[in-house]
């Protein structure tokens, strides 16, 4: 069975990634520290590669942040990632290399 997001955490990470476009730096800056803070979460790049990929009716802006995201997650926590999971973060991201929006599939 493919992995699904709690509707609740979703939105809370929809709402800070879409926060990431405002121009307060104080909502900038709380913003960043919250998403430094979900970097604990075991699943966080389940929901950064979900909203990445399968949320097509959010903005690309806000779906490319999610990809840079779970890139530099990746890249920052490569070791401690289970086998199982950067497998299925590859699977996915390659399924996913012909998606419509351009900004997403340049992050991709």
């Amino acid at each position: 069975m493919e992995w699904q997001p709690n509707p609740d955490n979703l939105n809370e990470l929809m709402t800070l990634l879409s926060n990431t476009q405002s121009n307060d730096n104080k909502v900038q800056q709380e913003n960043n520290m919250k998403l430094n803070e979900l970097r604990k979460v075991d699943d966080y790049i389940n929901y950064l590669l979900y909203v990445l990929i399968n949320l097509q009716e959010a903005a690309g802006p806000v779906r490319a942040v999610a990809g840079l995201l779970l890139k530099n997650n990746v890249r920052q926590d490569f070791e401690k990632i289970p086998k199982h999971v950067l497998e299925y973060v590859k699977i996915q991201s390659l399924e996913a290399i012909g998606d419509n929006d351009t900004l997403v599939r340049h992050t991709l």
